[in-house]
């Protein structure tokens, strides 16, 4: 007897702990009806700080994105015919680095209203079709957010669990000093690019970090000997690491160099289809700053020292000649692939990454070369060691190019 009244006396409690969830704890968040008709989503990616989807639409009007839990989040969509993305640069659109901590849910949402005016809303569920079921994005450590982004079962739409963050080896941003160990760069007068870069990367980094930011380089001062080189992808290789770390931005640090020596100033590369926001204002406080001018190359600017390279047809037919004589396998490479590998393959699907296993043990895979998460990565041509202007003003004004870069980040890293 005593046995069956402690059993009961266990059933009303659980019950009464689900009636005080349903009826306290959890009023205030109705449930949202949503529409019959499902939205298939079949591109999904994070590029720096932000979130980018592609999918269909359905025939209504006023759409928009909104996260919810029991509050609205909203974002504009683009939209094109019976398609959206959230953007046409893969570094804008939802912006992740200000979600709460919380759990929420993504629908698409229109909007009309009724005969007296009153706001009428529907509800679209997104359906996840792509390959990337679930995707974990770290914020800047300042925030020390981790968002997993996964499906839910109740709604069978986009859920966003968000929490505190309690991984010690992520990091912000990544710093690649060019070159290295027997592969030295540029040569001039005895001067080596490798160890400009070494100089500048460290500059860098102690600044950044004096404004909270974790940064990670890839190579530290004295690793590699004359007869070592860095690799370049397989485990903790140069454009591997800023995937391991899950950081945000990556700036690859390198000197110039032309035959023809009245060529000088600033170069900065960055991937194609991006905003140029960024790019644009560290580019006019590195130069504002640093007492230097735009560079007067012309081939692949798009702004003033501002320049995008991405694989031409000429470039292809070269790149399969070249795997031909080698005996070796080409790779998946189109004219939307970003030329310089420290853009293309620290940017994952975003950037047109292509080097997978298909020619190990020659060359050693990128794991991440089909990753649906990458940084946004910038190039830098600070200078031009074959003119030597350029080069004295980088020996007498170093601080002030790094400085430049680090305060153009912090704008970016601070909390608004």
């Amino acid at each position: 007897m005593k046995k069956f009244l402690f059993v009961l006396l266990i059933l009303l409690l659980g019950f009464g702990g689900y009636i005080l969830y349903d009826n306290y704890f959890n009023k205030g968040i109705p449930k949202l009806k949503v529409q019959e008709e499902v939205i298939n989503i079949d591109n999904l990616f994070i590029y720096g700080t932000y979130l980018n989807m592609h999918g269909n639409l359905v025939s209504d009007s006023n759409l928009e994105l909104v996260l919810y839990n029991g509050e609205f989040l909203e974002y504009k969509i683009n939209s094109l015919n019976n398609e959206f993305n959230m953007s046409d640069n893969i570094n804008d659109g939802l912006y992740l680095e200000d979600i709460p901590v919380g759990t929420y849910y993504l629908f698409l949402r229109s909007s009309s209203k009724d005969d007296k005016d009153n706001d009428i809303y529907r509800y679209y569920t997104l359906n996840n079709t792509t390959e990337y079921k679930e995707t974990t994005y770290y914020t800047f450590s300042n925030r020390g957010n981790k968002i997993l982004i996964t499906s839910d079962e109740d709604y069978h739409t986009l859920m966003f669990t968000v929490t505190k963050n309690d991984n010690k080896k992520i990091y912000d941003v990544v710093i690649d000093p060019g070159h290295g160990g027997m592969d030295s760069g540029a040569l001039k007068n005895g001067r080596k690019e490798s160890e400009y870069t070494m100089k500048i990367a460290n500059d860098l980094k102690n600044k950044l970090e004096e404004y909270g930011v974790k940064v990670k380089l890839t190579r530290e001062d004295g690793q590699l000997t004359n007869n070592e080189v860095l690799d370049d992808y397989g485990k903790s290789g140069r454009a591997v690491i800023n995937h391991e770390v899950f950081a945000k931005y990556l700036f690859s640090i390198h000197m110039n160099s032309n035959q023809a020596t009245s060529v000088h100033g600033l170069e900065l590369y960055t991937a194609d289809n991006i905003n140029y926001d960024f790019a644009k204002k560290l580019a006019s406080n590195i130069v504002a700053s640093a007492n230097t001018n735009y560079s007067t190359n012309k081939i692949n600017k798009v702004f003033d020292g501002i320049y995008t390279r991405t694989f031409t047809q000429s470039d292809i037919d070269s790149s399969l000649a070249e795997y031909e004589n080698k005996n070796m396998k080409a790779y998946n490479i189109t004219t939307k692939s970003n030329y310089f590998y420290m853009i293309r393959e620290t940017g994952g699907i975003m950037t047109g990454a292509y080097v997978d296993n298909r020619n190990e043990p020659k060359i050693i895979a990128n794991p991440y070369y089909n990753s649906n998460v990458g940084s946004e990565a910038y190039l830098l041509e600070l200078a031009y060691l074959t003119n030597a202007n350029d080069l004295e003003n980088m020996d007498n004004n170093m601080e002030k190019y790094t400085k430049a870069i680090a305060d153009t980040f912090k704008d970016v890293f601070v909390i608004k």
